[in-house]
């Protein structure tokens, strides 16, 4: 129930951001993003009562690496939503799938199980389907 909800809420998004287009400055949107995550982070640990900074501190500079990340690549998504159509965008998204499988290897040590990359698989081959039938009937007509 939950990857539907966040599937919702991530097309929702998308298409709003898309929306917007270029009538508001992308660092607009960006702030708003790291303004509202951090009210929800507050919440949550408030609900669970887990007040404390991790102890060590490598796991400090990883918290403000995927800060940075995060905040980098909501930048990256907006600016391509108002370059580019919604749909290239979210299927170029799609990429999440395999750097999510690369890096659980090489940082977990973990390989994925056979269920996991027949469902990546799924979505990459029906993405790519998507692309390159788009691409097909795009030079077919000119």
């Amino acid at each position: 129930m939950e990857s539907e909800i966040c599937a919702i809420a991530t097309a929702c998004t998308i298409v709003v951001l898309r929306k917007m287009g270029k009538s508001v400055h992308y660092y607009l949107s960006v702030w708003y993003y790291a303004v509202i995550g951090l009210i929800e982070c507050v919440i949550i640990v408030f609900i669970l009562s887990e007040w404390k900074l991790p102890s060590c501190g490598q796991d400090r500079w990883i918290l403000m690496l995927i800060a940075v990340l995060g905040i980098t690549g909501q930048t990256f998504l907006i600016k391509a939503l108002q370059i580019e159509k919604a749909g290239p965008v979210a299927l170029t998204r799609t990429v999440d799938v395999v750097l999510a499988f690369f890096f659980q290897f090489i940082f977990f040590n973990r390989a994925p199980t056979w269920w996991s990359l027949g469902g990546a698989l799924c979505v990459v081959l029906s993405t790519s389907g998507v692309a390159l039938r788009k691409w097909y009937n795009s030079s077919r007509r000119s």
